[in-house]
């Protein structure tokens, strides 16, 4: 098994995938060109890396706040921790999307601007996100809130109850046909997923009745939603669970920039498609162009915004 110290490279390397995915989704979004429903579907399966996103924070906070030995009584300092480590990046986007006009400066609404600061859009139907992957931070959000009023109290649980609580908030959803775009508890598999792969990692279950977990749980998933819904969540945690190979540098790179990819690449995308159509024919030259370019914007994000934010979090 792999072994945890320092940095998690599994997680690093599957959060670079995730955020490649959706970036090869929204290009296909964005494109407007025709395609093969072959090749439709290769590009919209991108939008996956969500899921695997979900699972990574649903192992990732739970052993983060294990480390620390956390009780309610830092919940304050948690969400505090957690605001400033998300939030000044997702602040530098949504003001680069009004600098460089792809939301327009007379659209300005003092209360369309809260409710996206605020992550909570979604309850206003009069109201929209400024970018549509923006619905995905106010999911994570949510977590971060649940899990830190309630993670204290699962710890005194026993093991088997602990993981039960936590899969069975999701059985319970699932059975009551819960599609909620905008609520955590819709996609509260993927979070449940990565819990029991925490579980595991702190010893206290062994990796043999993890497996029985993941696969009694998942296979729940596949029945009551899609079989993908059910197989990522499962493959995704044994992959942070048994990846114990050193990934290549570039692809350590994606992951260690992989939120600012997230956060910019649709805006540059609709820069890149803007100019680089009008020159280039090639459609897989294009592909491979506007990825490229996506990824350079977001290191260069990262370098000047994300990068000085994240070493200062950590000293929080």
């Amino acid at each position: 098994m792999f072994k945890y110290q320092g940095k998690i490279e599994s997680i690093v390397l599957l959060r670079g995938l995730a955020a490649l995915g959706v970036c090869g989704t929204h290009y296909y979004i964005m494109n407007t060109e025709t395609y093969s429903p072959l090749v439709k579907q290769l590009f919209m399966s991108g939008q996956l890396g969500v899921s695997i996103f979900f699972v990574i924070s649903g192992f990732v906070l739970p052993y983060s706040l294990s480390k620390l030995n956390y009780t309610l009584s830092g919940f304050p300092h948690f969400i505090l921790k957690r605001l400033f480590r998300i939030e000044p990046p997702y602040w530098a986007t949504i003001a680069l999307l009004f600098i460089l006009g792809i939301v327009p400066w007379q659209s300005f609404n003092i209360k369309q601007f809260a409710v996206n600061i605020f992550h909570i859009a979604a309850l206003f139907k009069d109201y929209s996100w400024y970018s549509p992957i923006f619905w995905t931070l106010a999911i994570e959000f949510q977590y971060y809130i649940l899990l830190g009023l309630f993670f204290s109290l699962l710890t005194r649980c026993k093991p088997a109850v602990s993981i039960l609580i936590v899969c069975g908030i999701s059985i319970i959803c699932m059975f009551a046909r819960l599609n909620v775009r905008n609520l955590v508890f819709t996609y509260w598999y993927d979070f449940a997923a990565g819990y029991i792969g925490f579980m595991c990692v702190i010893g206290k279950i062994r990796l043999q009745t993890t497996v029985i977990y993941l696969t009694a749980f998942c296979a729940i998933v596949v029945w009551q939603v899609s079989i993908i819904t059910g197989i990522l969540p499962f493959a995704t945690t044994l992959i942070i669970l048994l990846f114990n190979k050193k990934p290549y540098r570039p692809l350590l790179f994606l992951g260690n920039i992989s939120y600012s990819l997230y956060l910019t690449h649709t805006i540059t995308i609709f820069f890149f498609l803007k100019f680089a159509k009008a020159h280039l024919s090639n459609p897989v030259v294009l592909f491979g162009l506007t990825i490229s370019a996506c990824v350079c914007f977001a290191a260069l994000f990262y370098t000047i915004i994300e990068k000085p934010i994240l070493n200062y979090s950590k000293k929080m």
